[in-house]
């Protein structure tokens, strides 16, 4: 008796970076950006931020974004596309951890314009590897999945900042943004 079924294909290596890019994604505008919403409240509480600051502090991080975005087609030919993924992934987790330790307003003014400036290096050449893996038949599907990774972090984030925010107190917007707890007897400044 003779088998005819057709041999099982394995995954083609495009679809690892669908997922790592969901996984990029959801790090550098999931959690680099569109967590803040979440976090301001208790970090203007803290740190005494008035609304415009507040303000600044968000329209500073689409400035970094845009810095980002004019250049790293120019360092991405010149460094390779995931090469500055990563370096971008870590400007993004050591300038949010640096977030987490800030005590006024300059400070988190400043390294979250670093964070926008990692969003914008990470992102940009992370969607152009999915054009150069993906033929245009499936380019849009394999996008698509990739872009998911923000609305991950974001649902990720409605869950575990409310959370630690009751659980950390007033300052458990440090915890958010380093992912250590971070004491709850220290008080930021109001400069």
């Amino acid at each position: 008796m003779t088998d005819h079924t057709t041999p099982k294909q394995p995954l083609h290596y495009a679809w690892v970076i669908v997922v790592t890019g969901t996984i990029v994604i959801m790090a550098c505008l999931g959690f680099g950006r569109f967590a803040l919403g979440m976090l301001l409240p208790s970090m203007a509480a803290t740190l005494g931020l008035s609304y415009s600051q507040i303000g600044f502090i968000g329209t500073a991080n689409f400035i970094g974004y845009l810095l980002a975005v004019l250049f790293c087609s120019a360092i991405a030919e010149r460094i390779g596309s995931r090469r500055l993924i990563v370096i971008a992934l870590a400007l993004i987790s050591v300038s949010m951890f640096l977030v987490s330790r800030a005590t006024g307003y300059l400070d988190v003014l400043l390294l979250y314009t670093v964070t926008g400036m990692g969003s914008g290096a990470a992102n940009v050449p992370m969607m152009g590897l999915i054009t150069a893996w993906f033929d245009r038949t499936v380019r849009g599907r394999a996008a698509g999945f990739v872009v998911i990774g923000s609305g991950f972090a974001i649902i990720l984030s409605g869950k575990l900042i409310p959370f630690i925010n009751r659980t950390m107190g007033s300052e458990g917007w440090r915890t958010s943004w380093s992912g250590h707890p971070y004491p709850s007897s220290s008080t930021g400044s109001t400069r």
